[in-house]
């Protein structure tokens, strides 16, 4: 049988019951036309393809509850609803490659800052032990403790002169053995507790 001749009314109930021949002669008809409009709006040889596939075999297997009354008119709507899904999940895709970007990146820099702060930690902590007995003690009063220099002055039993001249001394072995941390400037704001 020579499907060439029949219109798209007969091609479609054909189609209707089954008739796979009738599904090739719409292909051969219509498929070049569709294409075009799909890569018109895509940009994409292989893209238009897999849409064009895709509304073929939708044809196919929806062929039976469709309502088709102009074949021509339906295989250009449905291939412009087939670009604009595919539009949109590109931009959905690309939306949350973006974001899972940008997610990967506080999670890398939150990272970096946790182990920053477990190196400087270790650094403040090795650095306040090669500091004279007694000046550790004052600086630990003044820095973790938050005593003032009258405080520690009668805590310890010594002038506040003596007090301030202790915890200078210190902030000044602190910056110089700190300085790798303070020159990274992330670290200024928990050093900033020891050194203002």
């Amino acid at each position: 049988m020579d499907y060439k001749v029949f219109d798209d009314e007969i091609l479609l109930k054909l189609l209707k019951t089954g008739d796979a021949a009738a599904l090739e002669e719409i292909y051969k008809r219509y498929s070049e036309a569709v294409f075009m409009a799909a890569f018109r709006k895509v940009r994409s040889k292989e893209v238009a393809e897999e849409l064009v596939q895709n509304l073929f075999i939708s044809l196919w297997t929806k062929r039976e509850q469709a309502h088709i009354e102009k074949l021509e008119a339906y295989l250009h709507s449905a291939v412009r609803y087939q670009v604009i899904d595919y539009i949109r999940s590109k931009i959905i895709r690309e939306r949350y490659s973006q974001f899972a970007k940008e997610q990967l990146n506080v999670d890398e820099n939150a990272s970096e800052s946790k182990l920053l702060l477990q190196e400087l930690s270790i650094a403040i902590d090795n650095t306040i032990k090669r500091l004279p007995q007694k000046t550790q003690e004052i600086f630990r009063l003044s820095r973790y403790e938050h005593r003032s220099v009258k405080e520690i002055a009668q805590y310890m039993n010594l002038s506040e002169k003596a007090v301030q001249y202790h915890v200078t001394q210190s902030l000044k072995f602190m910056r110089l053995h700190l300085r790798d941390f303070i020159l990274m400037g992330t670290a200024l704001g928990a050093l900033s507790r020891f050194f203002y």
